[in-house]
């Protein structure tokens, strides 16, 4: 695979680190186990608390929720925002990513009280903003992902700009998460997990799931996958990824 230095993006002045299509990877069917309604409009993102064993969704009408391990609702954020798309636990505090005022707000864990609002430009319309956030615990760095074209940005703990890769293998990303040392993409539109590495975000695995519009990914402690669905209000529950094809 081809590292390509592109020019300049929109967001910083770094050279955007654009691959070329890979070359074949393993490519796995996973199918889901169960699925349950939520009673939370438009869920875009899930992050599983591996402290309380709770789920933290947000919607795309602005609200941070969290719920227990069947996606009842237990308590929301007093906080509202235009358009939630990302959501990340990180010690002591939640992360949100408003996609439409391009901003990250960081959550008491505890409380849910909203300790700071950290700014992330990105130029186009104001639904082309930032689909996710993760914390990449392989280069220590915050991940927000633009959905389409799909281009993976990395921050400082403070949300300057770091570096960014364009990635060419999906025809969106709807959702990003660090496990366990990999990092998986979730692809709405081509209805798959990337499971890639880390540190190049080259693609090393692809997993079909069969949901309509999946939006938010997450891993329990088990190594269990949980996926929202936006425009149906599910959560759906797998086992572990597969092994085999």
């Amino acid at each position: 695979m081809r590292i390509l230095r592109l020019g300049i993006g929109i967001l910083l002045s770094l050279p955007v680190l654009s691959f070329v299509q890979s070359q074949t990877i393993p490519h796995y069917k996973f199918k889901f186990v169960e699925h349950r309604s939520l009673k939370i409009p438009e869920p875009s993102d899930i992050v599983y608390d591996s402290t309380t064993m709770h789920f933290f969704i947000v919607s795309d009408h602005g609200i941070l929720l969290e719920c227990d391990t069947i996606g009842n609702v237990i308590r929301k954020a007093d906080k509202k925002g235009m358009d939630f798309e990302g959501v990340e636990v990180r010690g002591d505090d939640v992360y949100v990513s408003d996609e439409t005022p391009r901003e990250v707000y960081k959550y008491d864990r505890k409380t849910l009280k909203l300790e700071a609002t950290y700014s992330v430009p990105l130029g186009g319309k104001l639904n082309k903003g930032f689909e996710s956030i993760t914390y990449n615990s392989t280069k220590n760095c915050f991940v927000l992902v633009s959905e389409k074209p799909a281009v993976i940005y990395e921050f400082d703990e403070n949300f300057k700009v770091l570096g960014q890769y364009s990635f060419n293998d999906a025809r969106d990303i709807s959702s990003a998460r660090w496990h366990q040392g990999k990092m998986y993409l979730l692809s709405d539109e081509d209805a798959c997990i990337f499971k890639c590495d880390p540190r190049t975000y080259q693609p090393l695995e692809k997993y079909s799931v069969s949901i309509l519009n999946p939006e938010g990914l997450c891993f329990d402690s088990h190594n269990n996958v949980y996926i929202t669905s936006d425009d149906l209000e599910r959560l759906y529950f797998f086992k572990n990824l597969p092994t085999q094809p």
